[in-house]
C-alpha cells in the first residue's frame, strides 16, 4: 500500500519536476534572445533561479524513492543477507532524520518568507519559492519509510 502511495507520490513529482525545468530551459531561451535584440526582460532570472530551484528539490526528492541519492555504498556492498538488510533499515533512519529536519525547517522558512514578494514580480510571494523544501521533506520521508518498510519485509524473509 505505501510503495504504491510513494510511487504515485514520485510520479508526480517528476511531472512537476520536468515541468519547472522546461520551464527554466524556455526563460533562459527567452533571456538569450532579448538580449540579443536588446530588449529588457527583466522577470526572467528570478524565474530561471527558482523554478531551477524547484526542478532541483523535486529531482532530488525523486532519486530517494528510487534509491539513487548520495551514499557511500561501500559497507552495505560488502554485507549480505540479514546484516545488509538491517544496515539499510539503519542508514534509511539515519537519512530519514535529516528529511525530517528539512520538512521541519522547511516549513518555517516557508512561513517566515510567505509575506515576501520577488523583486520583477511583486504579485508572487516569496513562500512559493521556497515551498519545495517542505515539500522535499515531506515526500523524503514518506521514500524512508517505504524503504524502511520493504526492508524490514526483507529481513523477516531471511528468517
Amino acid at each position: 500500500m505505501i510503495d504504491k502511495i510513494a510511487k504515485t507520490v514520485q510520479s508526480i513529482e517528476i511531472l512537476f519536476g520536468t515541468l519547472f525545468i522546461s520551464i527554466f530551459f524556455i526563460t533562459i531561451i527567452i533571456q538569450v534572445f532579448s538580449r540579443y535584440l536588446g530588449i529588457t526582460v527583466s522577470w526572467t532570472g528570478e524565474v530561471a533561479m527558482y523554478s531551477f530551484t524547484w526542478a532541483v528539490f523535486l529531482g532530488a526528492g525523486a532519486m530517494t524513492y528510487e534509491d539513487k541519492h548520495f551514499a557511500f555504498t561501500s559497507l552495505r556492498d560488502r554485507v549480505t543477507g540479514k546484516k545488509r538488510e538491517m544496515l539499510n533499515i539503519f542508514l534509511y533512519l539515519i537519512v530519514m532524520s535529516f528529511t525530517l529536519a528539512i520538512l521541519y525547517y522547511g516549513v518555517i522558512i516557508t512561513m517566515k518568507f510567505w509575506n515576501y514578494r520577488w523583486i520583477d514580480i511583486p504579485q508572487m510571494s516569496m513562500g512559493y519559492t521556497w515551498l519545495c523544501v517542505p515539500i522535499l521533506g515531506a515526500t523524503t520521508t514518506l521514500y524512508c519509510i517505504n524503504h524502511i518498510v520493504t526492508y524490514v519485509k526483507r529481513f523477516r524473509m531471511e528468517a
